[in-house]
């Protein structure tokens, strides 16, 4: 049963220990995405990934430590993180709407301002290479693969579209990391719970 029980401790270690990486990589994530989402949502998600560093930190020591008090503790807190990330998400994440990429495309336009767009996104023009054509413009260096001006590395697909469709993949991205992270806190939750119930036998055990 103490083998059992020290197999136990590492693996929820373990897990802790991968919930913390992935709750970094969250804070990352927002940190990347910040200046396309509300400020309000942005501190909430940095709060939300502080509060979850907080309770690994809490996990790794209670399992450590072996303590029954403070593991329940944490079972407790990570399950109501776990209630109050789902409620987040069809509440606040799922209806939250996407950030227009017309509006981003049409402020870098009347600033004449499309260079970085257009290399990032890898696309020209509002809607193509003919809006420049349109105005009489020369198509600029930004339009083109590697800035070398040849038929073959011009981008053929319009800003719009594509910032457009960048804006929904991240947040099918960010729908799918939510639920991964409820996955793995409820897998935490799992083991502290476990860890706890083996703390507490062998604690018993050592009574006789």
């Amino acid at each position: 049963m103490g083998c059992a029980t020290t197999v136990v401790k590492i693996i929820s270690i373990s897990l802790n220990a991968i919930l913390a990486l992935l709750a970094v990589g969250a804070i990352a994530w927002i940190a990347y995405y910040s200046d396309t989402e509300e400020v309000k949502f942005v501190i909430a998600s940095y709060v939300f990934s502080g509060l979850i560093l907080l309770m690994v930190i809490l996990g790794i020591y209670a399992a450590i430590r072996e303590s029954i008090c403070l593991t329940a503790t944490f079972a407790v807190f990570l399950l109501l993180l776990i209630i109050l990330q789902i409620v987040n998400i069809f509440m606040f994440v799922a209806p939250m709407e996407v950030a227009s990429g017309q509006k981003t495309v049409d402020v870098a336009w009347l600033a004449n301002n499309m260079d970085e767009l257009q290399q990032k996104f890898q696309c020209c023009g509002k809607t193509s290479a003919q809006d420049y054509v349109h105005l009489n413009q020369v198509i600029p260096p930004s339009c083109y693969a590697d800035l070398q001006q040849v038929p073959d590395h011009l981008f053929l697909k319009g800003c719009i579209e594509e910032v457009q469709s960048q804006y929904d993949s991240d947040k099918r991205r960010f729908l799918i990391v939510s639920w991964a992270l409820v996955a793995f806190k409820l897998l935490c939750f799992v083991g502290a719970v476990f860890l706890g119930i083996s703390f507490r036998n062998k604690q018993r055990r050592m009574q006789f």
